[in-house]
């Protein structure tokens, strides 16, 4: 009798209509909980969420306590109630995890970029300019839609300086007083802007175009380079040859590129940062070469693409730099540039020298129509050489690249692998030209001297420049050897060139698309069905 008076009332409830209670409770902490998450702060309505969820829970615990249907074991023991704890922690862990991943997202921002050319990434160059920042950068889009791509690409800009650098996307039509401002003509014009500076970024907005825009505009100065004419050289506009695509390239590089006639101007402008020789087919005058030696004795920059068997006045000049070209055709016998469509006398080239010009080149592939080999000496105590370009193993200079088949002649050619390409750096003692004094000292002063680099950059080729293919590297090797030469080497629009989507289709033809379409829609489901049908007739 004492034992019925301390029992507890028994109830016959339905289990079904129980176990509901626990999963109602569950979902409402849940949602409870996910409501502040989001919110960021603890709600009426989230905690009214939670503390129903709870007392949902703790009532089904309390009916299941009391229910005289289930087994006379205590009902923690119940298999029932421990599955459904086992599915209430893992629900909790999963929500915590989730929870914890996403609160970790939002306060540390970033991204891991698992594509195979780091498609989504900026450059170093890129940001190491950025993290540079002495003074706040607006970039403003003038654009009624802008795009995902702009506003990740701005996105991860802005993630290297957020504290200097800045964006916006502005309508035109909404603000017009602000596109007028800033002279806008056409939407998707990108306008930056710092400090009481401001520039129009050319071309899409892109990381090759926005991170040297950005160097040009904190530089403040633009360089000037002299393009050679009057000697059968590439012209830059116009005409078989032309160079006028790399021409429009040095100009988003913020160089003004202007045309020089030594015969004509008999002077090398004050002005001129870099000279460019691409190709002479005549010879330069005594008096022309001269210039040039002057010209480079005061600190200032040259590149020389110049090819194989012409005569181009050019041997002073070289010779005093050290430099010596072969004159003989390269032939490639690797068979490398079979997969661009080349031959053997256009010889691939994948090896490059450590330079700021060749930097990010990798093993990437630029290819030489008709390229001489250039040999320079041992660089004194006030030079620094670098081999730019070499050539395979498989490859020599051919005294005799007319013949019908070409072969390697140990006793004419010359066995590579061969620098095609050299970047040279010399310091030189400059006397500046003091203005002459109005009367006569009793003592004439000692002219003051002054150490001052120059720089030059020679190629046995300038068919190179010409080739717009984006697969090669031949346009990222003009415009870096003359950034590099007009610039310095701590430009950061160097190396950064176009990221193009690698096409990994598999082509198949009709034979294998009749195996994969039998295979997926009539064998492995075959397979699946027979395994199921198996292992129910053993089962029975």
């Amino acid at each position: 009798m004492v034992k019925r008076l301390l029992a507890k009332p028994k109830l016959n409830l339905n289990p079904k209509l129980v176990n509901p209670l626990f999963w109602v409770g569950l979902g409402l902490m849940i949602a409870g909980g996910s409501a502040s998450l989001i919110s960021g702060a603890w709600s009426p309505v989230g905690i009214g969420l939670v503390v129903a969820g709870l007392v949902a829970i703790a009532l089904w615990l309390s009916l299941r306590s009391m229910n005289a249907s289930d087994s006379a074991s205590p009902w923690w023991r119940q298999r029932s109630v421990q599955t459904g704890t086992n599915a209430l922690l893992t629900t909790i862990a999963v929500v915590v995890i989730l929870g914890g991943l996403n609160f970790l997202a939002v306060r540390i921002p970033g991204q891991i970029d698992f594509t195979e050319n780091q498609q989504f990434s900026l450059a170093p160059q890129t940001k190491q300019l950025i993290k540079t920042l002495k003074q706040p950068l607006k970039v403003r889009v003038f654009s009624n839609q802008p795009t995902p791509v702009q506003q990740g690409l701005l996105e991860q800009y802005r993630r290297q300086n957020p504290d200097r650098l800045s964006f916006e996307f502005i309508d035109p039509q909404a603000q017009p007083t602000l596109a007028e401002k800033y002279k806008v003509r056409t939407l998707g014009e990108v306008v930056l802007e710092t400090g009481d500076r401001t520039k129009t970024l050319e071309g899409d907005l892109t990381e090759t175009n926005l991170t040297p825009a950005v160097a040009s505009l904190l530089r403040d100065r633009k360089a000037n380079a002299y393009m050679l004419q009057g000697h059968g050289e590439a012209p830059i506009n116009g005409g078989q040859g032309n160079i006028d695509a790399a021409i429009t390239e040095l100009k988003k590089r913020d160089f003004n590129v202007n045309v020089l006639n030594l015969l004509e101007q008999k002077q090398i402008p004050a002005d001129a940062n870099v000279l460019v020789i691409a190709g002479p087919k005549r010879v330069y005058l005594e008096g022309e070469v001269k210039l040039l030696q002057d010209y480079l004795k005061q600190g200032k920059a040259l590149m020389l693409m110049l090819d194989p068997a012409v005569k181009t006045g050019l041997d002073p000049l070289l010779k005093d730099w050290g430099i010596s070209l072969d004159n003989r055709v390269v032939v490639d016998a690797s068979g490398s540039g079979q997969l661009l469509g080349l031959g053997p006398a256009i010889p691939l080239v994948t090896q490059y020298g450590e330079h700021p010009i060749t930097k990010d080149f990798g093993q990437g592939p630029s290819f030489f129509p008709l390229v001489q080999a250039v040999t320079v000496k041992p660089p004194s105590a006030e030079e620094q050489v670098t081999e730019l370009l070499k050539t395979s193993p498989q490859s020599w200079a051919e005294a005799d690249a007319n013949q019908p088949k070409l072969q390697f002649d140990a006793a004419r050619d010359l066995k590579g692998p061969l620098t095609v390409g050299v970047a040279i750096t010399r310091t030189f003692e400059a006397t500046p030209i003091a203005p002459e004094p109005k009367a006569k000292p009793e003592v004439t002063p000692t002219p003051s001297t002054t150490k001052t680099q120059a720089k030059m950059v020679v190629i046995g080729d300038s068919d190179f420049a010409t080739v717009p293919n984006p697969q090669v590297l031949n346009s990222d090797l003009f415009l870096n050897s003359v950034t590099w030469l007009g610039s310095g080497a701590d430009d950061p629009s160097l190396s950064i060139r176009p990221k193009e989507l690698k096409d990994r289709r598999i082509e198949l033809n009709p034979t294998n698309w009749r195996i994969l379409i039998m295979t997926g829609l009539g064998f492995l489901p075959l397979a699946a069905f027979g395994s199921g049908a198996y292992l129910w007739w053993k089962r029975r």
